[in-house]
């Protein structure tokens, strides 16, 4: 039997199926012959951004020279752009690189949040920031535990600020609060910079932010970074405790992650070399370095690191919302 005739004989299905293959393993081989682009679901300029654009200048080299775009799209607290990557074609040339806010959204349920695990797929977890703990410099509180009991001889009185509802500062707060059954009032903002600013301006003197927001003014003495959140201390400022060495925060651990996604349904083989890429470029000290230098801490990267993250965010959120009555519209 000649094997033309084999093939003729063949079940269509199983003739689509080695096409297929065939059609996959060729776009693999060849990926990628066209740029990436990258869409980042912020604004330009806030952390989302930060990262994916020093990622994007690293890629090239890990991808035969090809370049990466950064695409902002912005709106609906990171849904907008998300759903534009979960709907985009999965060939390998269109990612998401986004924040915690993912998982809180889904966590939450938000009207508009792409299905984490059924529509898109993880590629790499990239950098954390741990979210922070800071003070206006001149409440006379220099450790957590003063903090604490500060609060507790102001029962009611005092206010913490978080960069917005429902946002990883936030749910620090709250768990914060609960751990030591403490009173203090959540003043909510419109991003990060307006909530460092009335920190700075001792309007509301408690602050949870992540360490990028914070940082710059603690070493200019105008804030007073007391810990952070995050289950232990971080590599780039040792000197800085986290908030779980003090009882009773021990199991607070909250963190601002970026990672990068892609569509659901990517080919394994497209996957797993811009996975490789983006671990390489992240494993480089230069770029490690750049990262810290700008309060970001690097742990383990790659898709099933993405994966852990993903399952342990939406357990965490999902009962801290519950514990604490937090919802998002």
């Amino acid at each position: 039997m000649t094997a033309s005739s084999l093939l003729w004989r063949m079940p269509f299905a199983l003739l689509l199926g080695l096409a297929l293959g065939t059609a996959a393993a060729h776009a693999a081989e060849t990926y990628p012959d066209r740029p990436i682009t990258l869409v980042v679901p912020f604004a330009a300029g806030g952390g989302a951004d930060v990262v994916a654009r020093l990622l994007a200048s690293k890629l090239p080299a890990q991808l035969g020279g090809q370049s990466v775009i950064v695409d902002n799209k912005p709106g609906a607290s990171g849904n907008i752009g998300a759903m534009q990557v979960a709907r985009a074609p999965a060939d390998g040339y269109t990612f998401l690189l986004t924040n915690s806010t993912l998982t809180i959204n889904a966590s939450l349920d938000m009207r508009g949040t792409p299905d984490v695990r059924q529509a898109l797929a993880p590629v790499s977890l990239l950098v954390t920031a741990p979210v922070a703990l800071g003070v206006n410099s001149a409440l006379p509180a220099r450790t957590v535990a003063e903090l604490a009991g500060y609060i507790r001889q102001n029962n009611g009185k005092l206010s913490y600020s978080s960069c917005g509802n429902g946002t990883p500062q936030h749910f620090t707060g709250e768990s914060f609060k609960q751990a030591a059954q403490l009173d203090m009032v959540h003043v909510p903002y419109k991003g990060c910079a307006p909530a460092v600013n009335d920190g700075l301006g001792n309007q509301v003197p408690i602050l949870f932010s992540t360490i990028p927001n914070l940082a710059p003014h603690a070493q200019a003495g105008k804030l007073r970074m007391l810990a952070v959140a995050s289950a232990r201390r971080v590599s780039f400022m040792p000197d800085v405790p986290a908030i779980a060495e003090t009882a009773p925060f021990g199991g607070l651990d909250v963190s601002v992650w970026f990672g990068v996604f892609a569509p659901q349904g990517l080919p394994a083989g497209v996957r797993e070399k811009f996975e490789g890429a983006v671990t390489a470029a992240m494993a480089d000290p230069a770029v490690q370095k750049e990262f810290r230098d700008r309060y970001y801490e690097i742990g383990q990267t790659g898709a099933a690191a993405m994966s852990a993250q993903i399952d342990r965010d939406l357990d965490m959120y999902r009962e801290l919302a519950r514990q604490s009555g937090i919802t998002l519209e």
